[in-house]
């Protein structure tokens, strides 16, 4: 856990201490260190003050002591006037110093000690300039926003509140200020550094598409008093665009001057995003346009693209913490697919319409538990659990073939989580196998998780080139039962009506001679692609579809791997 260390000190406090020991009195003092429970090494500590930045030390050696509260230090990096007091709270690490004392009083600790806080939680480093309060001297000074963390009692909580807090730090000088400022931002993993003009410059944008009616109806709220809080105090500016009817967010991604814009943020589901996504994907400069980053602030009922990438990196799945993700600008490649409808006419795959998606594609038990569903949205997440026992209940079988090709990646993980090759070959296409028959429900997915309670693909890779197929074979109600627990922890891969395999492309060919009165839908990204009874004829026709994925083919704003 790599923690940001800020520290106050009095000057007078410092030369009631020092005196006559000739040791340079220090306003303020900024650390970054690794916390380690069982080590101490590995502290890279920077000196702000006196108007100069004092030189990064990296410190080693370090006897440890444990006892009492805390543990006392003792760093042969440092000038031999300093000793350490480190503890840990919770999981940051806090770290005082305090001068000319061969060992550390834990009260002078104390009171010097201010704040220590998760780099992660870090969201802008700005320099900034003012006259002073005599005279007309130049304050130049280093601006830190952080966000705060939840606090219940003595326990520091993971989660983020929408408050964000300020510390400055004063130089004589604006070559030691921008220094200053490099060091911080370098030390805190910020991906947008700039060259750290005062505050009013180097602004950001970003194009934020709020889907009002998504989840439980909370988007605008949750965008104006979530995570416009953090991105506003992270030196954005945003252009809002407020859907009001489906398909809107296609329509703005379509049309968007993005020249103007460092990224893309959907407030909303996963159908939000998939609008989004299909938006870029239909532009003349739809290449370029997928690579423009994508964030997410979690408003929908599913979040699952949102929940696979902030878990990824242990993080909370929640609106100020993927706001954070955003402020802090760094961005990761994920896979995208692209769905093809037959052409009836011709019999091969639609030249005109291409379905372009980042989540996921299913049929059967699944789709229908998620297109279903939509009756109890009031419900949230929790309408997905509540549809997948009626339809346990209410068993749909379906029939089909399912074709799929692997990638190298792939052929390794089918060989050696599914024990070899599952299926029979194709006659005349090399590398591509056939599974036939009746199954209960297919889920081809790119991110790990299908909902945000979901781990429905435990092996799947954010850009591996493979899309990972989810296959429940026909099974009995408690089998079934024992499944729907078992998906929330990924479990559901060992039992024995499922087949997982990985796969570069596949083909479903559906057959419509079922015996189910209802159901029988396809849906990409949680909405409906095409489905078996559709009176308004407003879909895809209902029949056979093709997924090819892209590997690394978009970017996202993701939480940095390397803190």
């Amino acid at each position: 856990m790599r923690a940001i260390i800020i520290i106050i000190v009095k000057d007078d406090d410092l030369q009631s201490g020092t005196a006559g020991r000739g040791v340079e009195v220090m306003s303020s003092w900024f650390y970054v260190a690794d916390g380690d429970d069982e080590s101490r090494h590995g502290y890279v500590v920077t000196g702000f003050g006196g108007g100069a930045v004092a030189t990064t030390t990296a410190l080693g050696g370090v006897d440890v002591e444990r006892g009492g509260g805390g543990t006392t230090t003792t760093a042969s990096g440092l000038p031999p006037t300093m000793s350490v007091h480190a503890r840990h709270e919770s999981d940051v690490s806090v770290m005082s110093y305090a001068s000319a004392m061969s060992v550390v009083a834990p009260t002078m600790v104390e009171e010097h000690a201010r704040m220590s806080i998760a780099v992660g939680d870090v969201i802008r480093c700005e320099c900034s300039s003012t006259r002073g309060a005599i005279g007309d001297d130049q304050v130049w000074a280093v601006v830190i926003k952080a966000n705060h963390r939840v606090r219940i009692g003595p326990i520091l909580k993971k989660k983020r509140s929408s408050k964000v807090k300020e510390y400055r730090f004063e130089f004589t000088s604006e070559a030691a200020m921008r220094s200053a400022a490099l060091e911080a931002a370098l030390a805190c993993g910020l991906k947008d550094r700039g060259d750290y003009d005062l505050s009013a410059s180097g602004r950001r944008r970003l194009l934020v598409i709020v889907n009002p009616k998504s989840g439980k109806g909370d988007g605008v709220k949750i965008w104006e008093t979530k995570a416009a809080v953090v991105l506003r105090a992270a030196g954005f500016e945003f252009d809002v665009q407020t859907t009001t009817g489906a398909k809107e967010a296609t329509r703005v991604a379509r049309s968007a001057d993005l020249s103007k814009y460092t990224g893309i943020v959907a407030v909303g589901g996963d159908g939000t995003v998939a609008e989004l996504f299909q938006g870029l994907g239909e532009r003349d400069d739809a290449v370029r346009a997928m690579k423009v980053p994508i964030g997410i602030i979690p408003a929908g009922s599913g979040n699952a693209l949102c929940k696979s990438i902030q878990s990824d990196a242990n993080e909370f799945c929640d609106p100020v913490s993927c706001a954070v993700t955003i402020a802090r600008g760094h961005a990761r490649a994920l896979d995208r697919a692209e769905i093809k409808f037959q052409d009836q006419s011709t019999k091969g795959w639609s030249s005109t319409k291409t379905t372009h998606s980042l989540l996921s594609t299913s049929w059967g038990f699944f789709s229908d538990v998620d297109i279903e569903s939509e009756k109890f949205r009031c419900l949230g997440g929790l309408r997905f659990t509540l549809q997948a026992i009626v339809r346990i209940i209410s068993r749909r079988m379906y029939r089909c073939k399912l074709m799929y090709e692997t990638n190298e990646l792939g052929e390794t993980h089918n060989a050696t989580h599914s024990l070899g090759p599952i299926g029979e070959p194709v006659a005349n296409r090399p590398g591509w196998r056939v599974i036939e028959g009746e199954i209960l429900g297919l889920w081809a997915l790119n991110v790990p998780w299908g909902t945000e309670t979901t781990l429905a693909a435990p092996h799947a890779k954010f850009d591996d080139g493979s899309i990972d197929l989810v296959i429940v074979r026909p099974t009995n109600r408690r089998n079934m039962l024992k499944l729907l627990l078992a998906f929330d922890a990924g479990e559901h891969v060992h039992n024995r009506a499922v087949e997982y395999i990985k796969a570069k492309s596949f083909e479903l060919y559906p057959e419509e001679n079922c015996s189910n009165k209802a159901g029988g839908f396809i849906a990409v990204d949680g909405e409906v692609a095409a489905q078996r009874y559709d009176p308004k004829r407003s879909q895809e026709k209902y029949g056979p579809f093709r997924c090819d994925v892209s590997r690394a083919g978009c970017q996202v704003f993701a939480p940095s791997s390397t803190l």
